[in-house]
């Protein structure tokens, strides 16, 4: 899903006519087949289409369009419209199945829930239009599978869909924050996590959700597992993890993160840390002589004054 990169490709059936993937009678795609998924969702978006685009591979999932915008995107990768709903507790099941009752199609629950008062509809459209991003997210960290265009399947929909360009750059930016500041993404959706020593002792100070985060991380769940169980985004959980690691709260279990070497002390046979090197010591050196000027400075001179500052480094971007 991340704009101009690699992703899931269509295969060519038949002569002059792209078809999407793997699909009996599936539906054709104008002016040959896109490069990727990010190119096909803004082909259907200029054509105005309304359907979906299921995706195979790991995780795959579906893609809603309704004239030609994203409306929601569910993947095993992460939670649902109903499981944020559900998990958060913003709506119990018996108030879930109480809206499912009301319609006959999932495309009208969200009207329904609201309509009941179980939710907010401010509420509704803000936890909507974030699985969007999030779904987006979590298919750009599978590998490249097949993609198949189909008629609209109903589901729980945003009142106001997203451009598929929007959601592409988004995507993007969050994959380059995950890889700046951690690794690579998909690995820090597989890595398991677990509570740093003593991180106990400052949970009372922490914000809701990091000690939600807390008291999850046994060292046996993924950032995927905590974002189920919590009913909260991927990408939200690992940037959580991500700072909380830097607070020293939680540490990986098993590794140490790329770009993040470990700071512990290296310890020899009998427990103890090694001896320090001893510091090399400079070879002597004669001062080299400058034509017309004063000898060179040496290591170890006294530094001369200049009127300007002394140049820093530049500082990496946030």
């Amino acid at each position: 899903m991340t704009a101009g990169g690699p992703g899931p490709r269509g295969t060519e059936r038949g002569t002059g006519t792209e078809r999407d993937a793997g699909a009996e009678g599936g539906r054709p795609v104008r002016g040959g087949s896109p490069r990727n998924v990010p190119a096909l969702l803004l082909r259907l978006r200029q054509d105005g289409f309304s359907g979906t685009v299921r995706l195979s591979g790991t995780p795959g999932g579906t893609i809603h369009l309704r004239a030609g915008l994203i409306h929601a995107i569910e993947t095993p990768g992460t939670p649902s419209v109903e499981s944020a709903l559900l998990k958060s507790g913003r709506v119990d099941d018996e108030g879930w199945a109480a809206g499912l009752t009301a319609v006959r199609d999932l495309d009208g629950l969200g009207a329904a829930l609201v309509a009941q008062g179980r939710v907010g509809a401010a509420e509704l459209e803000i936890v909507c239009a974030g699985t969007v991003f999030e779904g987006a997210f979590a298919l750009a960290l599978g590998g490249p599978g097949e993609w198949e265009v189909g008629d609209p399947a109903p589901t729980v929909l945003t009142r106001h869909g997203v451009e598929p360009q929007a959601v592409a750059e988004e995507t993007a930016r969050r994959l380059a924050l995950v890889s700046r500041q951690w690794g690579s993404p998909a690995e820090l959706a597989r890595v398991k996590t677990r509570p740093a020593g003593r991180a106990d002792v400052r949970a009372e100070r922490l914000p809701d959700r990091y000690r939600a985060v807390l008291a999850l991380a046994n060292g046996r769940r993924t950032s995927r597992d905590l974002a189920f169980t919590l009913g909260r985004g991927l990408f939200g959980v690992m940037v959580d993890l991500i700072r909380m690691n830097d607070l020293g709260l939680v540490q990986w279990e098993g590794r140490a993160p790329i770009g993040r070497p470990s700071t512990a002390p290296r310890v020899v046979g009998d427990g103890r840390p090694p001896a320090p090197a001893p510091s090399p010591v400079p070879a002597a050196s004669l001062p080299r002589r400058v034509p017309g000027g004063r000898p060179a400075r040496q290591a170890g001179d006294e530094p001369r004054v200049s009127g300007g500052p002394e140049p820093t480094a530049p500082q990496a971007g946030l």
